[in-house]
């Protein structure tokens, strides 16, 4: 129902009252709905990049983590390549292998985009509006907004005139050009470091949940950039596929982009032996960074750790540790021909 201000000045019967009605969702003036974007971009501050090379990815990651029972982590994912070849990946296998990546000026955002900012999106009914926006474990104006799928954290950055981060934007914003483990370094993640969770005991990092944005200060990149480790994984513009890294290696890749389709999983052999699959295609975006829960191993939070997420997922369950960051290109002296190269 629309609210109804009176706002009156003086005394009723000289001036009498003026009626003020604020606008129902998706129903403001340009006016309004420029005013609406001018408070979001205030909320969502950029940290200006410069254009340059760097290596992307690992030829040495670590080896894949234990699961509670002590076993290896369950499972490998495989996939058919375009030549319908079968390539089966352990986790973090998806890292390599290392290759130099360049790219041209950018701005990517100080920290994840919050819930204070993406609500001013739903008001005008463009971005859907998160579930758990009033769950005491991730609610507050300052809190990472979660919850929200890869389309919806699309369309909030369009919203505000930019775009979500390619992969390599991402990686070479989180890890600079000296190969760092960690945004800050090598030492290795802690509680008092970043936002993260290594049980229930006392001392273990704290409650469940989310963190303020720019909460731990140490989680900063050479760049200046917050939270790439911890706190909450975030979306990137990119297609996931395992064996990417090989696409380009042993080549100077300008502006990687990722992807042109999705991967077709192998859900099962028609028979042993048998070189017809089931398949099906998974329509993974990428998402990096480590997150607050307890389930995240310290090598979760290096600066190449990547994986895979389906871009609107069943349930609400995977993300509620995945947020998401802007960027948006520049005009630099590598930019006039930046087209040229991805070509």
């Amino acid at each position: 129902m629309r609210a109804v201000l009176l706002i009156c000045a003086g005394v009723v019967a000289a001036t009498g009252c003026r009626k003020s009605e604020e606008p129902k969702p998706g129903e403001q003036s340009p006016a309004q709905v420029v005013d609406l974007k001018r408070r979001a971009a205030a909320m969502t501050p950029m940290v200006r990049i410069p254009g340059g090379c760097f290596v992307m990815g690992t030829d040495s990651p670590p080896p894949p983590p234990k699961a509670a029972s002590g076993a290896d982590r369950p499972g490998k994912l495989c996939v058919l390549d375009r030549s319908r070849k079968e390539s089966c990946y352990e986790v973090y296998d998806d890292e390599k292998p290392a290759h130099e990546a360049c790219l041209d000026p950018f701005e990517i955002g100080e920290h994840e985009v919050t819930f204070g900012a993406y609500r001013l999106c739903t008001e005008t009914l463009t971005c859907e509006p998160s579930d758990l926006s009033t769950d005491v474990d991730f609610m507050g104006d300052a809190r990472p907004a979660v919850g929200i799928d890869w389309e919806n954290a699309a369309k909030f950055c369009s919203w505000l005139g930019m775009r979500l981060p390619t992969e390599a934007e991402w990686e070479y914003a989180a890890r600079g050009t000296d190969g760092r483990t960690y945004p800050w370094g090598e030492e290795p993640p802690d509680c008092e470091r970043l936002a993260m969770r290594l049980g229930d005991e006392p001392g273990a990092c704290g409650r469940f949940g989310t963190k303020n944005v720019k909460s731990h200060p140490a989680d900063r990149s050479p760049f200046g950039v917050h939270d790439m480790a911890g706190n909450v994984r975030e979306w990137v513009s990119d297609r996931y596929d395992p064996g990417y890294y090989a696409t380009p290696a042993g080549v100077r890749t300008w502006n990687p982009r990722g992807p042109d389709r999705p991967i077709d999983v192998i859900v099962d052999a028609i028979e042993p032996g048998s070189s017809r699959y089931v398949t099906m295609p998974e329509n993974s975006r990428v998402v990096r960074g480590g997150t607050f829960l307890q389930s995240d191993p310290p090598t979760a939070y290096r600066t190449t750790n990547r994986r895979g997420l389906d871009e609107k997922p069943n349930t609400m369950g995977p993300l509620i540790s995945v947020g998401f960051r802007c960027a948006r290109s520049l005009d630099g002296p590598a930019g006039a021909d930046a087209e040229q190269r991805q070509r």
